[in-house]
């Protein structure tokens, strides 16, 4: 019997010593995985960032352009503004002063271009001023404006009342930048359909599409390079969504068109 015990014990301790050595390789490995990740993690990070400067550099110089571009256009707008004005209060002749409100509006529409290359330049640090609007009165308000714009696209509204609390100068600039993209990619002799159902603001078109969804909202990205524009149009739309908090769904389908939904639940108020 005491043979057998000796045997058994003699069998068990090469096992035993088996385990002990494959715990210890096991925990080398261990070792050895972390090593290699503390010394491959700090050169990806670098290298991450080596190839992102350019690009970092180059949204940097085109940001730092614009502001410029900006401030210089400021001086020579104004004096054209008040020129214009001045011409205009003498102006006597109906035609005359139908030529010269298309001069103010074309201001007005630079005024705008601005509004909208500062606000890209510093949305990171926007400080919202809020008011109560209703923006479906709002949105008949601007029916005739869209309309004006494409004579083969027809914009139709079919709206509820909806008040909201937002900042009213950026929240109607992301609904403009939205309606304006969809007349400017329809197909002739289309429409563009807004509508207002519940918290529910749907912009809808029967154009081009989209390509890239998740894309289309980076800064100064342009799908379509035969178009005129910068690439901030969407970015502008989304910086604005998310300082109000609010959720933005974009369906589309080339060739048939696009579809923002925008839930407006969280800025609603009675």
């Amino acid at each position: 019997m005491n043979k057998i015990m000796k045997i058994d014990k003699e069998c068990k301790m090469p096992i035993i010593e088996d385990i002990k050595a494959l715990e210890h390789t096991r925990f080398e490995i261990l070792v050895a995985f972390f090593i290699v990740l503390l010394l491959i993690l700090p050169a990806a990070y670098f290298l991450s960032m080596i190839s992102l400067r350019p690009m970092r550099d180059s949204i940097e110089t085109i940001d730092s352009f614009i502001n410029g571009i900006v401030h210089d256009i400021n001086t020579p707008l104004s004096v054209i503004k008040l020129n214009a004005q001045s011409i205009n209060s003498h102006l006597e002749n109906e035609k005359a002063r139908e030529k010269s409100s298309r001069i103010f509006q074309g201001i007005e529409d630079i005024e705008k271009l601005e509004e909208q290359l500062l606000f890209s330049l510093k949305s990171d640090r926007y400080t919202l001023n809020e008011s109560k609007l209703d923006i479906s009165e709002v949105l008949k308000s601007r029916l005739s404006f869209y309309n004006d714009v494409r004579d083969s696209v027809d914009v139709v509204l079919s709206a509820t009342s909806l008040n909201i609390k937002a900042d009213s100068s950026i929240f109607m600039r992301m609904v403009d930048n939205i309606v304006l993209n969809a007349i400017k990619f329809s197909h002739r002799d289309s429409k563009v359909n807004i509508s207002i159902k519940d918290t529910i603001l749907t912009i809808e078109d029967f154009g081009s599409g989209i390509k890239n969804r998740k894309k289309v909202f980076t800064k100064y990205y342009r799908e379509d390079g035969t178009k005129k524009g910068l690439g901030l149009g969407l970015y502008i739309v989304k910086s604005v969504a998310d300082l109000h908090n609010i959720e933005i769904v974009l369906e589309s389908e080339i060739g048939v068109g696009s579809r923002f939904i925008i839930d407006l639940k969280s800025i609603r108020v009675d």
